[in-house]
């Protein structure tokens, strides 16, 4: 992907600091793209393909309100055939231009200015952990969707930006309703702090043939770390639970006197309340999908000891 920020254009210009509201969420502000054909709208500090709707190309993303993901709006990416103007690169097929394209990413595009492509948001989290997100996959069986996640830091020695850290999440084209996942970011450097995200949402495959127009991928509500608002807290070291990753179960024991354990999902939706005995509880997770989860550790009177999180893989 790192090549994908230099080859989608000779003249690709990479974040160098703007403000802009960035909406991760996507229920604020929608944006109408001045270049656009009837003024189509992204996410605010997103782009897309739309601007090209100017030079032939059909809406790739739009606003979704009908069943979103979480509040009020969601995005809905769209793979639709390139136009015979629109001239992009694709870095996974050496010498050959982009046939097919759904995008969504932070920053923007302009085809009638030069460099049209700028990259990246402003960070305002200190070396982030995981990227959550809601998805729903509606590609057409053969294509892949995908989230890509980088974070990176302007070099004013070399006069350019280097990745900090990366993370991605795929998806096979099999008709989904909303699920929630997470990006592990993983980090090249120990000590070093990110000064920007760049975030690439896609409906279909690139890297070999499978691109198939009008494959569909819907998400909502990415966050660094945050998981709609609630933060680990609680008295240090008065819960323990175990395998954290968890696959089939995941077990808390405290050594406080407790009641209750309600599980979420990282809208915050609770997905059920245990009663705990002598202290301890173990939850079956087989019915739950691979993500990161929120969880609530409450006494008799149903007071919070302890707010946290864990994953689960499959």
């Amino acid at each position: 992907m790192k090549k994908l920020l230099f080859a989608l254009s000779a003249s690709i210009l990479l974040f160098v600091g703007a403000k802009a509201q960035v909406d991760l969420s996507f229920d604020s502000t929608w944006v109408p793209n001045s270049t656009s054909v009837g003024a189509l709208e992204d996410p605010a500090g997103w782009t897309s393909f739309n601007t090209a709707s100017a030079l032939g190309m059909l809406q790739t993303v739009s606003k979704v309100t009908v069943n979103p993901g979480f509040g009020t709006t969601s995005a809905r990416v769209v793979t639709r055939k390139t136009a015979s103007l629109v001239q992009v690169p694709n870095p996974f097929r050496q010498g050959q231009n982009f046939d097919t394209v759904g995008l969504l990413c932070l920053g923007s595009i302009n085809f009638l200015l030069t460099p049209p492509l700028t990259f990246g948001q402003p960070l305002n989290v200190n070396r982030p952990q995981w990227l959550s997100f809601l998805s729903k996959d509606s590609s057409i069986v053969g294509d892949t969707a995908y989230v890509l996640a980088y974070l990176t830091k302007w070099n004013p020695l070399l006069h350019k930006r280097d990745t900090i850290a990366s993370g991605k999440h795929t998806e096979d084209g099999v008709p989904s309703s909303w699920a929630s996942h997470c990006i592990t970011m993983t980090y090249n450097s120990l000590t070093i702090v990110p000064d920007s995200q760049q975030i690439f949402v896609s409906s279909s495959i690139y890297k070999a043939p499978g691109a198939k127009y009008g494959s569909v991928y819907y998400v909502d509500q990415f966050c660094w770390d945050c998981f709609a608002g609630i933060n680990e807290n609680g008295i240090d070291n008065s819960v323990s639970l175990y395998p954290n990753p968890a696959v089939n179960e995941i077990n808390f024991t405290t050594s406080l006197k407790s009641g209750f354990v309600q599980i979420m999902d990282i809208t915050g939706r609770t997905l059920g309340t245990y009663a705990m005995q002598n202290n301890s509880l173990r939850v079956d997770t087989e019915n739950l999908k691979q993500g990161i989860y929120l969880y609530s550790v409450l006494n008799e009177k149903k007071e919070i000891i302890k707010n946290g999180k864990f994953e689960i893989v499959r």
